[in-house]
């Protein structure tokens, strides 16, 4: 029997986290940001791969720095 859709806990500092399978989503460049910020879309598609039946979710890539995105249309810190 595979062990995709067996329960898994990460260990961390804060405590245990246990999550129902063993399928986690990647973060995903979406290029569909507005100024840096999430906007419906990015709702309507988070909600999508939550109803996906997904364990675990690193929803979008963030970058930091002094000059902002290197694409208008990314969700980014300017740090």
């Amino acid at each position: 029997m595979s062990l995709l859709f067996s329960s898994y806990t990460l260990n961390s500092p804060n405590g245990p986290l246990k999550l129902a399978n063993r399928i986690v989503v990647a973060p995903m460049c979406q290029y569909a940001a507005v100024n840096g910020e999430a906007t419906d879309w990015h709702l309507m598609h988070w909600g999508n791969l939550l109803n996906s039946g997904a364990a675990l979710f690193i929803i979008e890539a963030t970058g930091v720095t002094p000059e902002g995105p290197y694409y208008a249309s990314l969700s980014w810190i300017v740090g």
